[in-house]
């Protein structure tokens, strides 16, 4: 007997999952998009951040790199070896060339022993110093075997290469550059390099290496994106800093001793040359003057002979003297050697963005999801509430048949711990497999990382299942227990409605008066059934909140590029001239400038200065213009408050400081900020204005403001230049143009920047696609959910107006008014939800070069209700057809 009730409860289980499949479905699919988006985001930036980790751990990346504009010679590779804590320092040569017939620069590098090396794509590495494997990006525009043939430098002083025709033998991916877009600067082709290559270092022809990489031993086994391994690498690159403080100067006396010295020796020689000399010349006029007027011609032909030969000693002196003066200027104007200490984000383009793309992830998934997983729980709870209320008259069979509590209370526990966890199964298996999949994609679409590491996250997993299953058991479990108090006799007889009672509305009596009696039964019943009403309020607004969220980050991002290039900016490329520009070199510099290709070019003072953050915050990099046309400036650079677009001139009380720079730094106007330059040295500067800027950080000033601060006179060595052709393919043969002159140092082109903003709008656009589309899956589910119990809790009522004479579309509109009122105020609460969310969102997302617009657009409420109200819509000619089917007479006599 006992088996046989067990049989009969078992079997009344099945039925209860089969007999109410939409509500079982619907308790699966809001778990299944909550912990997807939960669990999905949560991994999504670990694995990312696993997935770079893994190939940098496979290529032994070096932990700092040391390059020097003059190279390093033994002394530099001695005070690299004696530095402490150095577990390994590899140097190499490197070399930037342009590609015979093209603009297009590369990197050659030597091929490394241990650290940074190469994943071989395919072919081979190169053996000999006539091989070369390329950047496979390349693969596809050159192939295994084909010849390929570099331009050699103008000056062959700086040419370290053997030869410049090289047989391509592979396809290889650096461990260094893992942007497809940013190599660096160069002093070649363009300015910009355009990738890199491998060859051998018998290939090269140098004393001194370019590079030096480095490993150290209290960095090893401790993940790079830990804080500890930053705070303790950012110590050894302090002291590698120290160790390299006096170098630059010990490097050019060094450089200078030998010359020096061998000027010294000529001067000495040429003194010597010049005493002997003028006694020649002293015994010449002696002899003259000793033979007199009767002197024969034979005489008078040897003294000649010895002037003349002494004229041509003079000649090759004076000649001699005009050399050394050359050398002596030459070595006067040697510079002191610049080394740069590089860390992994200082130095490797495209690690950095790569990090703050898995780190955006990681803020998105604190706000996101837990919203969507909050509104899914909340209506999970209410169904299943309403899933124990509905099976009230059972209860009481079961109970009446002798079946314990714990029995009857396991039918809901096992409902919903089914329903709940299959949708959260499904949901973390997807979530992570699918969405960091999808996140992945999107943010390496500009790099070079490929391959994702999927890892299972039992942390997230375990939370995802806890929370999901308990919204679904506890409630079932609750509500069972509260009616199983009662005797079965009580459990047969429904519960008694809510009685209506008067409402607010009702005491103002002009506008009570003048409502119909449907809308007087609709806002009776808002108010009678209370509860309800929250659920449908706060479901709506969690679901438009998403959608507001989600466009409002689309919308912030999307017209970065034109706002910074079209509203803003309005030069095409900067060229930087080099410290020391001689009179020749202007010159052809001036005559580049006149070219018909050039609309119109503003001389700046242009240099690039450092702020040391505090706290987490990196050190800033900041581009400073400052000018002695300041009227002319606005044809370039358009300078204005983004509050209120109030155009800001340049004048005495300070500089103009960008708005994200400013933000970062929590600087107001009237505050003042320090600076360091080129040399370390610092500079105060008072803010007198911050304009508008969405990408990089600047700082704008008038030439006296300059002069105050840097305490020096005001000399252009840049120019901002507009072409009358702005395509990218004039400005890159522009660029290379101008880096052709001796006196040019950089060039800086806008087309760069617009590539970074693209990518970046990329990654962070593919995602909101999968979280809009989660969010519009959820309010569907929402709005069904809580339109279908609201049907099934007054089903009686509306079969009774039904009998009363209401047309089914009396009907739909009776019960659906009051879903289409409530989504109203959801949507209108949810555009509040939604412009907080979008706030807390872009302060964690935006990077510290790029300012997102904070404001929302009207464009952005108006989708996310069309939406939400499309989606409410659609359902209502769901549920119209669902009441014409309903069974009156059964819903009547469904309390005997």
């Amino acid at each position: 007997m006992v088996s046989y009730a067990k049989k009969t409860l078992n079997k009344e289980i099945r039925r209860s999952i089969t007999g109410s499949l939409g509500r079982f479905i619907s308790i699966f699919s809001l778990m299944l998009l909550g912990t997807f988006a939960f669990v999905g985001l949560k991994v999504s930036g670990p694995d990312m951040r696993r997935t770079a980790e893994d190939f940098y751990a496979q290529h032994h990346l070096a932990d700092l790199t040391l390059t020097s504009t003059l190279g390093l010679d033994h002394s530099d590779q001695q005070l690299i070896n004696e530095t402490k804590g150095v577990k390994k320092a590899e140097f190499g040569y490197f070399q930037d060339l342009v590609i015979k017939g093209k603009e297009n620069s590369l990197r050659l590098f030597s091929k490394p022993d241990e650290l940074s090396t190469y994943e071989l794509m395919s072919g081979k590495l190169p053996q000999k110093d006539s091989e070369i494997a390329l950047d496979y990006l390349y693969d596809g525009q050159y192939k295994i075997g084909q010849t390929i043939d570099f331009t050699p430098p103008k000056s062959k002083d700086s040419d370290l290469i053997k030869n410049h025709s090289f047989k391509i033998v592979g396809f290889v991916k650096s461990s260094e550059y893992v942007d497809k877009s940013d190599f660096g600067s160069t002093t070649v082709g363009t300015g910009k390099l355009n990738g890199y290559a491998l060859v051998t270092k018998e290939a090269f022809d140098s004393d001194v290496y370019m590079i030096a990489r480095l490993s150290y031993k209290n960095l090893q086994n401790i993940s790079i994106f830990d804080s500890k391994y930053d705070s303790r690498l950012k110590t050894e690159q302090k002291t590698l800093e120290n160790t390299f403080k006096n170098q630059p100067e010990k490097r050019l006396a060094a450089l200078k001793t030998g010359p020096e010295k061998q000027i010294n020796e000529a001067k000495s020689q040429i003194v010597e040359e010049e005493n002997q000399l003028t006694q020649q010349e002293n015994q010449l006029i002696a002899q003259k003057n000793q033979i007199g007027e009767n002197a024969s011609a034979q005489a008078i032909e040897q003294i000649n002979a010895g002037q003349n030969q002494n004229n041509d000693g003079k000649e090759k002196i004076a000649k001699a003297k005009a050399e050394l003066a050359k050398q002596e200027t030459a070595l006067n104007q040697l510079e002191k050697p610049t080394y740069q200490i590089n860390n992994l984000k200082e130095g490797n383009p495209g690690y950095k963005t790569f990090l703050d793309d898995s780190t955006r992830i990681d803020s998105l998934s604190n706000i996101f999801p837990v919203v969507l997983f909050a509104i899914a729980l909340l209506v999970s709870l209410t169904t299943m509430t309403r899933f124990v209320e509905e099976e009230r008259g059972n209860l009481g069979l079961l109970k009446a048949l002798g079946y314990s509590n714990r029995d009857i209370r396991k039918k809901f526990m096992v409902y919903g711990l089914v329903s709940s966890g299959l949708g959260a199964l499904v949901g973390t298996i997807i979530g992570h497999t699918f969405l960091p999949i999808a996140v992945f994609n999107a943010y390496t679409a500009s790099s070079t990382f490929s391959n994702l590491r999927l890892t299972l996250s039992p942390l997230w997993t375990i939370v995802a299942f806890a929370i999901a299953i308990a919204c679904s058991l506890l409630p079932a479990y609750w509500v069972v227990r509260m009616e199983l108090k009662e005797v079965p006799a009580s459990l047969f007889l429904a519960k008694v409605p809510k009685a209506g009672s008067r409402i607010l509305l009702e005491k103002i009596n002009f506008i009570w008066k003048r409502m119909s009696f449907t809308y007087k039964v609709t806002a009776r019943n808002l108010f009678r059934y209370k509860k309800r009403m929250l659920m449908t309020i706060f479901g709506v607004a969690g679901c438009t909140a998403l959608l507001v969220m989600g466009f409002g980050i689309r919308d912030s991002i999307s017209g970065l590029s034109n706002k910074q290039f079209g509203q803003i900016l309005h030069y095409d490329m900067i060229t930087i001239e080099k410290n020391k520009v001689n009179d020749k070199e202007k010159e052809e510099i001036d005559k580049e400038l006149a070219s018909s290709e050039i609309e119109n070019y503003l001389p700046i003072a242009f240099e690039n200065l450092t702020k040391e953050a505090s706290g987490k915050l990196e050190k800033q990099e900041v581009n400073l213009i400052a000018t002695n046309r300041s009227d002319d400036l606005s044809k370039y650079i358009s300078l204005k408050s983004r509050k209120n677009s109030q155009k800001i001139e340049l004048n005495n009380s300070g500089a103009v400081l960008s708005e994200k720079f400013a933000e970062l730094l929590d600087l107001k106007v009237g505050d003042s900020l320090t600076l360091k330059d080129s040399e370390n040295q610092p500079h105060k500067i008072k803010v007198a204005a911050i304009t508008e800027m969405y990408m990089g950080h600047y700082i704008f000033m008038n030439q006296s403001v300059y002069q105050k601060v840097f305490k020096k006179d005001f000399v252009a060595n840049a120019q901002l230049i507009k072409l009358k052709n702005a395509s990218t393919n004039n400005i890159q043969k522009m660029s290379a143009q101008f880096m052709q002159e001796d006196g040019i140092q950089a060039v800086s082109q806008n087309s760069d920047l617009k590539k970074v903003i693209e990518s970046f709008m990329y990654g962070i656009n593919s995602v909101m696609i999968v979280l809009i589309s989660c969010a519009i899956l959820l309010a569907i589910v929402v709005i069904y959910n809580l339109t279908n119990i609201n049907v099934s809790e007054r089903i009686r009522e509306l079969a009774t107006i039904k009998v009363l004479g209401f047309y089914d579309r009396e009907v739909t509109l009776y019960i659906y008014r009051e879903t289409i009122l409530l989504s109203f105020l959801g949507i209108l609460v949810g555009f509040g939800l939604g412009d907080y969310f979008h706030q807390v969102i872009m302060n964690q997302l935006s990077a510290d070069q790029i300012m997102f617009a904070p404001v929302l657009l009207w464009t952005n409420l108006l989708l996310s209700a069309a939406i939400t109200f499309a989606t409410t819509l659609l359902l209502a000619i769901v549920v119209h057809f669902k009441l014409k089917a309903v069974d009156m007479l059964g819903a009547l006599k469904s309390v005997d």
